[in-house]
């Protein structure tokens, strides 16, 4: 039993359903980078001036009361005060054709899981240089963001302190199965992992042509040691383009613990009339202690999507990513298709439905069978 649970749960995280903060696409429409709406330098949470005046733009239908209602919550605060909310009530459900019924004796009344992700963000400006973000995940009653930024130095340049979120790659949240949770051995490349942080000290250069974000922070597995990420590129109007790096090194010796963990890749997306692409490639490998260092594990992952504009703030969006590691011990090794359809039907409220399909790779662990099919459906209350 507890190893059925412990493979729909795997599973469930490979959906993709834990962490829905991040939306490039909607910086791609835009033409713009992920700061241009968070007051973090690498997206997500707390939003600024321009991210609530553009998701409070973001309606399908005129529910002219319900709409007033949820603009209730306006700048009542100090202008050097500002706060923001994330209310995720979500259903996920797995459908597998496996004969042996692990669905049925995890939930015999029905395949669907219910998932509940909550935030609080404050965030103090001291002047227009210096200010601090602080983020609760109501949750899981754990702080994910606590940091210091100096912004606005020359040449764009900018100093953080703190727990943030790593910088690497496209922020995905609504699709990082592969790319993300699975790209690392710790999670520590998913879009705010809730069970580790990352503390330490980020620089860069932002929000101009050129952007970099480079960060040095406390290892998540072993507080001793350092890691390094970082990504850069350039961002125009209608493409941006970059590549990341991310380097773990635990050189303590101790048998059995991960010694250098390497990831890069490159990543962008591009605005197309009514279309909108993004696509992620990332490589790297491990290797580990074990009295001597074992042959690496090579990884290698993907993300491509395509998303649609169909009006009123309704899209369509198409995703296939692929996941593989020469030893098959990632917790899925094999391709994800998946077809989205998101909506705004008021202000301040995301609608969104997944319909996704997993094919393992063959000798994968804990896959015997496949493919799998999931669904998830997600209703998403921001400020």
């Amino acid at each position: 039993m507890k190893k059925q649970i412990g493979i729909l749960t795997i599973l469930l995280m490979a959906l993709g359903i834990s962490n829905l903060w991040a939306e490039p696409y909607l910086a791609a429409w835009q033409g713009v980078n992920c700061n241009a709406c968070h007051m973090n330098e690498t997206g997500g949470y707390l939003r600024n001036d321009f991210g609530r005046n553009y998701g409070n733009d973001l309606k399908t239908f005129d529910w002219q009361g319900i709409a007033e209602t949820a603009q209730a919550f306006t700048h009542k605060t100090p202008t050097f005060i500002s706060a923001g909310v994330d209310l995720h009530e979500s259903f996920g459900a797995l459908f597998m054709p496996a004969p042996t019924g692990t669905l049925a004796s995890f939930n015999p009344n029905s395949p669907f899981v219910p998932l509940g992700r909550q935030s609080f963000s404050i965030g103090i400006k001291a002047n227009e240089v210096i200010s601090g973000v602080f983020t609760y995940r109501l949750d899981i009653n754990s702080p994910t963001e606590a940091y210091g930024l100096i912004s606005g130095l020359p040449q764009d340049a900018y100093i953080k302190l703190g727990r943030f979120t790593t910088p690497y790659g496209l922020q995905l949240a609504d699709d990082n199965s592969l790319v993300r949770g699975d790209l690392s051995n710790t999670n520590v490349l998913t879009f705010n992992n809730p069970f580790f942080s990352t503390d330490g000290i980020e620089v860069g250069i932002y929000p101009g042509i050129f952007f970099l974000n480079a960060a040095a922070f406390n290892d998540p597995a072993a507080s001793n040691d350092k890691d390094f990420s970082a990504k850069g590129g350039i961002n125009l109007k209608e493409v941006t383009l970059g590549g990341s790096i991310y380097d773990q090194n635990t050189p303590n010796g101790v048998a059995g613990q991960y010694g250098t963990n390497l990831r890069y890749g490159a990543f962008g997306w591009t605005h197309l009339g009514p279309f909108v692409i993004l696509g992620e490639f990332d490589s790297g490998y491990d290797t580990v202690v074990s009295g001597a260092v074992v042959p690496q594990n090579n990884y290698t992952a993907y993300h491509a999507s395509v998303e649609v504009d169909l009006g009123k703030n309704m899209y369509l969006r198409f995703v296939n990513e692929y996941l593989t590691d020469t030893s098959l011990s990632a917790s899925f090794d094999g391709f994800r298709d998946v077809v989205s359809f998101r909506c705004y039907p008021v202000r301040n409220l995301k609608c969104q439905l997944d319909v996704q399909r997993m094919d393992p790779t063959a000798g994968a662990a804990n896959y015997t069978t496949g493919p799998f099919y999931g669904t998830v459906l997600d209703a998403y209350m921001f400020y």
